[in-house]
């Protein structure tokens, strides 16, 4: 192994031990354990950009958090809110005349 390869090895194990210690989940302990309810899967406001779902199977509407929601300021037009609005505006679309897969 050329000593640039041993190097890099050694660099990478590095990077994991420090890596694995930041790790906190612990599957036998309840409050470390990680689940769909846990606070850093749920759109909730203790953890609000990391969580993304809303403990409900498939919800996929409610979930995500506020960049998911609103966008992002710096891209106007990019958010849920804003898609709901231009499929609306161009497409017609609306709970009474929902998007459907064609027939193949």
């Amino acid at each position: 192994m050329s000593k640039a390869a041993e190097k890099l090895t050694q660099f990478a194990n590095d990077a994991r031990k420090n890596n694995i210690v930041k790790n906190a989940f612990n599957g036998e302990d309840d409050a470390n354990g990680y689940s769909a309810t846990h606070t850093k899967a749920l759109s909730d406001q203790e953890t609000p950009i990391k969580g993304k779902g809303t403990g409900v199977y498939l919800d996929t509407y409610n979930g995500g958090g506020e960049l998911d929601i609103l966008g992002n300021p710096n891209y106007g037009g990019s958010g849920r809110l804003a898609a709901i609005a231009y499929n609306q505006s161009q497409w017609g679309m609306s709970p009474q005349n929902p998007y459907t897969a064609p027939e193949l």
